[in-house]
């Protein structure tokens, strides 16, 4: 089946097609034509039959009169049982079989050898003074139809094989317009995905139906969507990269070329400036690393049981001093017995920081932070709400890409780099949790992750 391989969809469709069809149409007509034949012989059958019963007096009359069969053939000449004077059905003894008391043929055709309790189970007995003289035995079988009744029968297959045909007829012509509906979306399909490939992500195709093609185009839409916009983040993300590494570098290339032209002493405040940008830009190529490795799914993770109160408290005592500089209050809500995850405590730390900074971040000065821990059987959801502007729904969708920030005219010093909350993404993943975010506009904005939890005591 190779060849077929090579054969348009088209037409391997009708192909298909055109073979089910011929397919469905002999067996019909085979089945149509035996039931029919068969029929037609059991009736013919039944026919004799009455026929004999009718014949059988007047053969006993005969027997009676002459003592022997010698000329009976005559008899069914003369006249036709209940139907008066003439001659009857062509040659009727091509329908009958006449045997006399020993089961021998007289007149007709018979089986070669025929028991007497057959004989009195499809002959009708010809009695004369109570004596079984002889049995006429009905003949069946199409070799036994007289032409009339074959002929009838030939027009009979005719009529089922025109039938046939034209049914065959009306289904191609429906199977056509049923293949046309599947195969136009196909080809649109087909051709959107061929400019697709050449790099057209303005590609979409019209959705027909609910079925499965309809589904498709669905699909299809949805990924070239998806494709489109993860265009748009990497050139972007390029972008960014290039926006937040280049920062850095410029400070640190201006002040240095700066001291090499006696503009600037290397007095320990200018090298202090230096050093903090090289640290910056070392920060950045480190969350950059540690985000592509959680990506591919290659991040070590040094696991170990640890109760999350704990590494939540390490947190907390990270960012205090910032949030108490701008007089923000943070609020703790923590469970009272112990709840144990088996985590990499600096990762969830770090996923913790990230969050809570960018809390501190959106809250104005005197505002409050709240932070909570929540038992629910199997998991420990922890949240962080904040009493910032809140988030709008539009760019909801997106806080946990690289480099989204709500706002694009905020500077690195106010907006942070854009990489934390992609990074706390991708560390709680790694440990089988979640992270969704929660916001309203001028009402603030709420981050939470779940962790699995092995046991809460």
């Amino acid at each position: 089946m190779k060849f077929l391989r090579n054969i348009p969809l088209a037409l391997k469709l009708w192909l298909v097609f055109f073979v089910v069809i011929a397919i469905g149409m002999g067996i019909s007509y085979l089945l149509a034509e035996r039931a029919t034949t068969q029929q037609f012989i059991v009736l013919s059958g039944r026919r004799n039959l009455e026929q004999a019963q009718l014949l059988a007096p007047l053969l006993a009359e005969y027997y009676a009169q002459h003592g022997s069969w010698e000329g009976v053939q005559s008899i069914l000449e003369r006249e036709r049982p209940g139907r008066g004077k003439g001659p009857p059905w062509g040659d009727p003894w091509q329908r009958f079989a006449l045997l006399d008391s020993g089961g021998r043929v007289v007149i007709g055709q018979a089986p070669a050898e025929i028991s007497r309790e057959a004989l009195d189970s499809v002959g009708v007995p010809i009695v004369v003074n109570g004596v079984h003289v002889a049995w006429l035995v009905p003949t069946t079988g199409m070799e036994h139809l007289s032409r009339g009744e074959q002929e009838f029968l030939r027009s009979t297959r005719g009529a089922i094989l025109l039938a046939g045909v034209i049914a065959a007829g009306a289904a191609l012509v429906l199977g056509g317009l049923f293949l046309r509906n599947i195969l136009a979306p196909l080809r649109q399909l087909e051709n959107a995905s061929q400019r697709l490939a050449q790099g057209d992500l303005s590609q979409r195709v019209p959705v027909t139906g609910r079925d499965e093609i309809g589904h498709l185009a669905e699909s299809f839409n949805r990924m070239v969507e998806r494709l489109e916009r993860s265009e748009k983040l990497r050139r972007q993300m390029i972008a960014d990269i290039a926006h937040e590494l280049r920062t850095p570098l410029t400070v640190i290339q201006g002040n240095l070329q700066a001291i090499l032209d006696g503009v600037y002493e290397p007095t320990p405040n200018v090298i202090a400036s230096i050093h903090e940008e090289s640290l910056l830009l070392a920060r950045l190529v480190g969350d950059l690393r540690d985000l592509s490795l959680a990506e591919a799914g290659e991040l070590r993770l040094e696991k170990q049981l640890t109760d999350i109160r704990d590494v939540i408290r390490q947190t907390i005592t990270v960012i205090e001093p910032r949030l108490a500089s701008k007089r923000i209050v943070l609020t703790v809500t923590l469970p009272d017995e112990p709840v144990l995850v088996e985590i990499d405590p600096q990762r969830i730390q770090q996923v913790l920081l990230n969050i809570l900074s960018n809390a501190e971040r959106y809250t104005p000065e005197d505002g409050q932070i709240t932070l909570s821990a929540v038992n629910f059987n199997t998991e420990v959801h922890i949240s962080v709400t904040d009493s910032g502007p809140g988030i709008a729904p539009e760019d909801l969708p997106y806080v946990f890409e690289r480099f989204w920030r709500g706002d694009r005219s905020r500077s690195r010093a106010t907006g942070g780099t854009g990489l934390g909350l992609a990074i706390a993404k991708q560390f709680v993943e790694a440990h089988g949790g979640r992270i969704w975010a929660e916001s309203t506009l001028g009402k603030g904005s709420t981050f939470a992750f779940s962790l699995p939890i092995c046991y809460a005591g």
